[in-house]
């Protein structure tokens, strides 16, 4: 699949709140799984409306992270977040999807490439990116792995519910 990868317009924000929201059901679905439908309503009321804040908040022009669109004919198939420390000379690739009617054509990976390009250029030393363990995060992680991310460092978060 052709696509090219450029800077956020205004504009784009709604596309990619779309794309957010559908690529992270299955994401919501499997953590609603592991903890039980009561836990997951009182530790992640409205999931979507956080990611779409989350994303906002990334596109915002006062916050510092980078925000690059995949695009083909015209059309918005995925996006990514990025956050350069240039006192640590650490990058870390933040919120990303590609939209789920693109899933496995390798966009995620070319924009990971891409990503990881511009954080050279700007100086990083190193990046970093943080999944989920569970089945849902898989395509991520084989994505991440794919270019060149090396762990995955082991990592538990646990839910109570009082």
């Amino acid at each position: 699949m052709a696509f090219s990868i450029r800077s956020f317009r205004p504009t784009d924000l709604e596309p990619i709140i779309e794309i957010t929201v559908a690529a992270w059901q299955p994401i919501f679905a499997s953590t609603r799984e592991i903890v039980g439908e009561e836990l997951f309503e009182i530790v992640h009321a409205d999931p979507n409306a956080r990611k779409r804040e989350q994303v906002s908040k990334a596109c915002q022009a006062d916050d510092p992270r980078q925000v690059w669109i995949a695009e083909s004919d015209s059309e918005i198939v995925g996006f990514i977040t990025v956050n350069m420390d240039h006192d640590r000379k650490v990058a870390e690739i933040g919120n990303n999807a590609v939209s789920p009617a693109h899933h496995h054509k390798g966009i995620g990976a070319r924009m990971y490439e891409f990503v990881l390009g511009q954080m050279k250029q700007a100086g990083m030393k190193a990046a970093i990116v943080t999944t989920g363990g569970d089945e849902a995060h898989a395509p991520a992680r084989s994505a991440y792995e794919k270019v060149g991310f090396s762990g995955p460092v082991p990592s538990v978060e646990y839910h109570i519910n009082f």
